[in-house]
Protein backbone atom coordinates (compact mmCIF):
# COMPACT_ATOMS: atom_id res chain seq x y z
CA UNK A 1 0.00 0.00 0.00
CA UNK A 2 2.73 2.64 1.10
CA UNK A 3 4.69 1.86 -1.96
CA UNK A 4 1.54 2.57 -4.35
CA UNK A 5 0.79 5.72 -2.68
CA UNK A 6 4.59 6.85 -2.73
CA UNK A 7 4.31 5.73 -6.97
CA UNK A 8 1.30 8.14 -7.27
CA UNK A 9 2.73 10.88 -5.48
CA UNK A 10 5.86 10.61 -7.32
CA UNK A 11 3.82 10.83 -10.54
CA UNK A 12 2.53 14.17 -9.33
CA UNK A 13 5.97 15.43 -8.63
CA UNK A 14 6.42 14.75 -12.61
CA UNK A 15 3.44 16.93 -13.61
CA UNK A 16 5.07 19.79 -11.48
CA UNK A 17 3.58 19.89 -8.27
CA UNK A 18 5.79 21.05 -5.52
CA UNK A 19 6.22 19.17 -1.98
CA UNK A 20 3.50 21.44 -0.25
CA UNK A 21 1.24 20.37 -2.47
CA UNK A 22 2.27 16.90 -2.45
CA UNK A 23 1.68 16.96 1.42
CA UNK A 24 -1.58 18.34 0.88
CA UNK A 25 -2.18 15.07 -0.96
CA UNK A 26 -0.40 13.12 1.29
CA UNK A 27 -2.61 14.54 4.19
CA UNK A 28 -5.65 13.93 2.11
CA UNK A 29 -4.95 10.29 1.63
CA UNK A 30 -4.45 9.65 5.17
CA UNK A 31 -7.43 11.01 6.51
CA UNK A 32 -9.35 8.06 4.45
CA UNK A 33 -6.63 5.21 4.40
CA UNK A 34 -6.23 2.91 7.06
CA UNK A 35 -3.75 2.71 9.58
CA UNK A 36 -0.72 0.95 8.41
CA UNK A 37 1.60 -0.75 11.38
CA UNK A 38 -0.59 1.18 13.51
CA UNK A 39 0.10 4.78 12.23
CA UNK A 40 -1.84 7.04 10.14
CA UNK A 41 -0.10 7.18 6.70
CA UNK A 42 1.21 10.59 6.77
CA UNK A 43 2.73 10.26 10.30
CA UNK A 44 4.17 6.82 9.25
CA UNK A 45 8.07 6.94 9.40
CA UNK A 46 8.67 5.61 5.82
CA UNK A 47 6.00 8.87 4.70
CA UNK A 48 8.23 10.96 7.39
CA UNK A 49 11.59 9.85 5.35
CA UNK A 50 9.62 10.17 1.93
CA UNK A 51 8.68 13.62 2.41
CA UNK A 52 12.38 14.62 3.71
CA UNK A 53 14.01 12.93 0.27
CA UNK A 54 11.53 14.81 -1.28
CA UNK A 55 12.33 18.12 0.32
CA UNK A 56 16.56 17.27 -0.84
CA UNK A 57 15.23 16.15 -3.85
CA UNK A 58 13.36 19.17 -4.95
CA UNK A 59 14.12 21.85 -2.33
CA UNK A 60 11.78 25.28 -2.09
CA UNK A 61 13.04 28.24 -4.56
CA UNK A 62 11.90 30.98 -2.69
CA UNK A 63 11.61 34.23 -4.99
CA UNK A 64 14.12 37.10 -4.45
CA UNK A 65 12.87 39.81 -5.93
CA UNK A 66 9.43 41.52 -6.50
CA UNK A 67 7.61 39.94 -9.58
CA UNK A 68 5.54 42.91 -10.37
CA UNK A 69 5.94 46.65 -9.51
CA UNK A 70 4.14 47.80 -6.51
CA UNK A 71 5.55 51.64 -7.66
CA UNK A 72 3.97 50.93 -10.74
CA UNK A 73 0.61 49.86 -9.58
CA UNK A 74 0.39 52.68 -6.91
CA UNK A 75 0.70 55.47 -9.63
CA UNK A 76 -2.00 53.65 -12.00
CA UNK A 77 -4.35 53.78 -9.03
CA UNK A 78 -4.15 57.33 -8.67
CA UNK A 79 -5.20 57.59 -12.39
CA UNK A 80 -8.56 56.97 -14.43
CA UNK A 81 -10.31 54.05 -14.97
CA UNK A 82 -9.80 53.96 -11.13
CA UNK A 83 -10.07 57.48 -10.60
CA UNK A 84 -12.18 60.24 -9.89
CA UNK A 85 -14.17 57.81 -7.26
CA UNK A 86 -17.50 59.32 -7.61
CA UNK A 87 -17.93 58.25 -11.40
CA UNK A 88 -15.73 55.50 -11.88
CA UNK A 89 -17.14 51.95 -12.10
CA UNK A 90 -18.23 49.97 -9.00
CA UNK A 91 -15.97 47.53 -10.34
CA UNK A 92 -12.57 49.33 -10.30
CA UNK A 93 -13.44 50.70 -6.93
CA UNK A 94 -13.97 47.77 -5.26
CA UNK A 95 -10.67 47.04 -7.14
CA UNK A 96 -8.84 49.99 -5.61
CA UNK A 97 -10.08 49.57 -2.27
CA UNK A 98 -9.07 45.67 -1.86
CA UNK A 99 -5.55 46.87 -3.13
CA UNK A 100 -4.94 49.74 -0.82
CA UNK A 101 -6.46 47.41 2.04
CA UNK A 102 -4.50 44.77 1.28
CA UNK A 103 -1.44 46.35 0.72
CA UNK A 104 -0.98 48.56 3.81
CA UNK A 105 -2.62 46.33 6.71
CA UNK A 106 -0.11 43.60 5.08
CA UNK A 107 -3.28 41.14 6.24
CA UNK A 108 -3.66 37.67 4.80
CA UNK A 109 -7.13 37.47 2.45
CA UNK A 110 -8.78 35.69 4.79
CA UNK A 111 -8.64 38.86 7.46
CA UNK A 112 -9.47 41.13 4.73
CA UNK A 113 -13.03 39.46 3.76
CA UNK A 114 -13.69 39.29 7.52
CA UNK A 115 -13.73 42.75 7.87
CA UNK A 116 -16.93 44.58 9.24
CA UNK A 117 -18.63 47.97 8.06
CA UNK A 118 -20.55 48.75 10.97
CA UNK A 119 -19.32 50.28 14.37
CA UNK A 120 -17.57 49.35 16.53
CA UNK A 121 -15.90 47.30 13.60
CA UNK A 122 -15.09 50.17 11.75
CA UNK A 123 -14.67 53.51 13.11
CA UNK A 124 -13.54 56.92 11.18
CA UNK A 125 -11.60 59.59 12.69
CA UNK A 126 -10.26 62.76 11.72
CA UNK A 127 -6.67 61.38 11.49
CA UNK A 128 -7.34 57.65 10.78
CA UNK A 129 -9.81 54.53 10.27
CA UNK A 130 -9.82 51.81 12.42
CA UNK A 131 -10.89 48.18 11.35
CA UNK A 132 -11.85 44.59 13.20
CA UNK A 133 -12.97 41.42 11.85
CA UNK A 134 -15.99 39.74 12.81
CA UNK A 135 -16.17 38.31 16.75
CA UNK A 136 -16.58 35.01 15.35
CA UNK A 137 -13.56 34.88 12.55
CA UNK A 138 -10.64 32.87 13.37
CA UNK A 139 -7.50 33.45 11.95
CA UNK A 140 -5.03 30.99 10.16
CA UNK A 141 -3.21 30.88 13.77
CA UNK A 142 -5.96 30.88 16.62
CA UNK A 143 -3.86 32.96 19.22
CA UNK A 144 -3.97 35.18 22.14
CA UNK A 145 -1.80 37.52 19.55
CA UNK A 146 -3.40 36.69 16.42
CA UNK A 147 -7.37 37.20 17.59
CA UNK A 148 -8.88 40.33 17.25
CA UNK A 149 -5.95 41.97 15.52
CA UNK A 150 -7.00 45.50 14.61
CA UNK A 151 -6.48 47.51 11.55
CA UNK A 152 -5.80 50.89 11.88
CA UNK A 153 -4.63 53.19 9.01
CA UNK A 154 -3.96 56.86 9.27
CA UNK A 155 -5.35 59.13 6.59
CA UNK A 156 -1.96 59.76 3.67
CA UNK A 157 -1.32 63.30 3.03
CA UNK A 158 -4.46 64.91 5.32
CA UNK A 159 -4.07 69.15 3.91
CA UNK A 160 -2.51 68.37 0.55
CA UNK A 161 -1.64 71.63 -0.90
CA UNK A 162 0.50 71.09 -4.50
CA UNK A 163 -0.92 69.61 -7.16
CA UNK A 164 1.63 66.25 -6.41
CA UNK A 165 0.00 65.66 -2.95
CA UNK A 166 -3.60 65.97 -4.36
CA UNK A 167 -2.70 62.83 -6.44
CA UNK A 168 -1.19 61.33 -4.03
CA UNK A 169 -4.12 61.97 -1.74
CA UNK A 170 -6.00 59.71 -3.87
CA UNK A 171 -4.38 56.82 -2.45
CA UNK A 172 -6.00 57.47 1.02
CA UNK A 173 -7.33 54.91 2.11
CA UNK A 174 -9.90 56.74 4.55
CA UNK A 175 -11.19 58.66 1.87
CA UNK A 176 -11.79 55.33 -0.44
CA UNK A 177 -13.60 53.65 2.21
CA UNK A 178 -16.17 56.28 2.74
CA UNK A 179 -16.54 56.71 -0.94
CA UNK A 180 -17.14 52.59 -1.09
CA UNK A 181 -19.26 52.66 1.34
CA UNK A 182 -21.71 55.25 0.30
CA UNK A 183 -21.69 53.38 -3.50
CA UNK A 184 -22.64 49.95 -2.22
CA UNK A 185 -25.23 51.56 0.19
CA UNK A 186 -28.02 51.06 -1.86
CA UNK A 187 -27.61 47.45 -2.95
CA UNK A 188 -25.67 45.98 0.09
CA UNK A 189 -27.68 43.32 2.54
CA UNK A 190 -24.29 42.02 4.17
CA UNK A 191 -22.46 43.89 7.36
CA UNK A 192 -19.19 42.74 5.45
CA UNK A 193 -16.83 45.53 4.57
CA UNK A 194 -16.44 44.24 0.87
CA UNK A 195 -19.45 42.67 -1.21
CA UNK A 196 -19.99 41.65 -4.58
CA UNK A 197 -21.13 44.21 -7.19
CA UNK A 198 -22.83 42.21 -9.82
CA UNK A 199 -24.75 38.71 -10.48
CA UNK A 200 -26.96 36.72 -8.24
CA UNK A 201 -24.79 37.94 -4.77
CA UNK A 202 -24.91 41.62 -5.73
CA UNK A 203 -24.97 43.18 -2.20
CA UNK A 204 -23.67 40.08 -0.11
CA UNK A 205 -19.94 38.83 1.19
CA UNK A 206 -17.06 38.82 -1.30
CA UNK A 207 -15.79 35.86 -0.49
CA UNK A 208 -11.71 35.31 -0.03
CA UNK A 209 -11.63 33.66 -3.47
CA UNK A 210 -13.55 36.78 -4.97
CA UNK A 211 -11.27 39.37 -2.96
CA UNK A 212 -7.47 37.56 -4.35
CA UNK A 213 -9.48 37.97 -7.86
CA UNK A 214 -9.81 41.73 -7.18
CA UNK A 215 -6.28 42.21 -5.98
CA UNK A 216 -4.57 40.47 -9.18
CA UNK A 217 -7.27 42.30 -11.43
CA UNK A 218 -6.06 44.92 -9.53
CA UNK A 219 -2.38 44.37 -10.93
CA UNK A 220 -3.54 43.64 -14.50
CA UNK A 221 -5.62 46.97 -14.90
CA UNK A 222 -2.96 48.88 -14.09
CA UNK A 223 -0.39 47.38 -16.15
CA UNK A 224 -2.80 47.74 -18.88
CA UNK A 225 -3.11 51.56 -18.09
CA UNK A 226 0.61 51.53 -18.32
CA UNK A 227 0.83 50.18 -21.75
CA UNK A 228 2.92 47.36 -20.12
CA UNK A 229 2.83 43.52 -20.18
CA UNK A 230 1.56 42.00 -16.86
CA UNK A 231 3.99 39.24 -15.27
CA UNK A 232 2.23 36.16 -15.11
CA UNK A 233 1.60 34.00 -13.03
CA UNK A 234 0.08 36.86 -10.49
CA UNK A 235 -1.43 35.77 -7.03
CA UNK A 236 -2.65 37.73 -4.67
CA UNK A 237 -0.69 36.51 -1.30
CA UNK A 238 2.24 38.25 -2.79
CA UNK A 239 1.05 41.37 -2.38
CA UNK A 240 2.30 40.70 1.55
CA UNK A 241 5.74 40.26 0.24
CA UNK A 242 5.68 43.07 -1.76
CA UNK A 243 4.50 45.52 1.05
CA UNK A 244 6.54 44.14 3.88
CA UNK A 245 9.29 44.64 1.46
CA UNK A 246 8.75 48.11 0.45
CA UNK A 247 7.81 49.21 3.84
CA UNK A 248 11.21 46.98 5.07
CA UNK A 249 13.43 49.01 2.50
CA UNK A 250 12.08 52.67 3.43
CA UNK A 251 13.87 51.94 6.45
CA UNK A 252 10.96 50.82 8.56
CA UNK A 253 11.82 48.95 11.79
CA UNK A 254 11.01 44.95 11.03
CA UNK A 255 9.16 44.63 14.61
CA UNK A 256 6.59 46.60 13.85
CA UNK A 257 6.19 45.10 10.21
CA UNK A 258 5.76 41.91 11.76
CA UNK A 259 3.47 43.22 14.50
CA UNK A 260 1.31 44.77 11.67
CA UNK A 261 1.12 41.52 9.58
CA UNK A 262 0.53 39.21 12.26
CA UNK A 263 3.78 37.42 12.62
CA UNK A 264 5.34 36.53 15.75
CA UNK A 265 8.98 36.64 14.99
CA UNK A 266 10.92 38.27 12.54
CA UNK A 267 11.84 34.76 10.89
CA UNK A 268 9.08 34.35 9.38
CA UNK A 269 9.33 37.72 7.25
CA UNK A 270 13.05 36.57 6.40
CA UNK A 271 12.69 33.29 5.28
CA UNK A 272 9.28 33.50 3.54
CA UNK A 273 8.22 37.35 2.52
CA UNK A 274 11.86 39.17 2.04
CA UNK A 275 12.39 40.35 -1.39
CA UNK A 276 15.69 42.21 -2.41
CA UNK A 277 13.34 45.38 -3.39
CA UNK A 278 16.40 47.66 -4.11
CA UNK A 279 18.17 46.19 -6.59
CA UNK A 280 15.02 44.98 -8.98
CA UNK A 281 14.33 48.68 -9.19
CA UNK A 282 15.74 49.23 -12.60
CA UNK A 283 14.61 46.20 -13.79
CA UNK A 284 10.97 46.59 -12.67
CA UNK A 285 11.36 50.11 -14.50
CA UNK A 286 11.21 51.97 -10.61
CA UNK A 287 13.35 54.89 -11.22
CA UNK A 288 14.05 58.12 -9.18
CA UNK A 289 13.85 58.20 -5.53
CA UNK A 290 11.74 57.28 -2.99
CA UNK A 291 9.36 59.64 -1.68
CA UNK A 292 10.13 60.63 1.73
CA UNK A 293 7.17 61.20 3.52
CA UNK A 294 6.71 60.60 7.52
CA UNK A 295 3.00 60.50 8.83
CA UNK A 296 3.26 58.74 12.51
CA UNK A 297 0.98 58.25 14.89
CA UNK A 298 2.61 55.45 17.38
CA UNK A 299 0.82 52.83 15.96
CA UNK A 300 2.42 49.85 13.61
CA UNK A 301 -0.33 50.18 10.89
CA UNK A 302 0.18 54.05 9.96
CA UNK A 303 3.85 52.97 9.93
CA UNK A 304 3.32 50.36 7.23
CA UNK A 305 0.77 53.22 6.00
CA UNK A 306 4.41 56.03 5.63
CA UNK A 307 6.71 53.27 4.23
CA UNK A 308 4.81 51.46 1.28
CA UNK A 309 3.37 54.35 0.14
CA UNK A 310 7.32 56.13 0.45
CA UNK A 311 7.94 53.69 -2.00
CA UNK A 312 6.33 55.36 -4.70
CA UNK A 313 9.19 55.74 -7.96
CA UNK A 314 8.67 59.31 -9.13
CA UNK A 315 9.76 61.87 -6.73
CA UNK A 316 6.79 63.57 -4.87
CA UNK A 317 7.16 66.70 -7.41
CA UNK A 318 6.97 64.48 -10.46
CA UNK A 319 3.70 63.20 -9.48
CA UNK A 320 0.76 64.46 -11.45
CA UNK A 321 -3.00 65.07 -10.99
CA UNK A 322 -5.15 61.97 -12.37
Amino acid sequence: DMQQIFQFLLGLIDEGLSVSSIKVFLAAISCFHIKVDGSPVFSHPLSKCFLKGLVNLYPPVPRLVPQWSLSLVLTQLMHKPFEPLASSDLSFLSYKVAFLLAITSLRRVGEIAALCCDPPYMEFYPNRVVLRPRPTFLPKVVSKFHMGQTVSLPVFLPEPHSAAEKALHTLDLRRCLLFYLKRTADFRVDRSLFVCFRGPRKGRAASSQTISRWLVQAIRLAYSSANRDCPLPLRAHSLRAQGASAAFSSGLRLEDICRSATWSAPSTFIRHYALDVDSSKDALGLHGLPVSIRWLYGQPGPVIVCGIFGFLARPLEEATLP
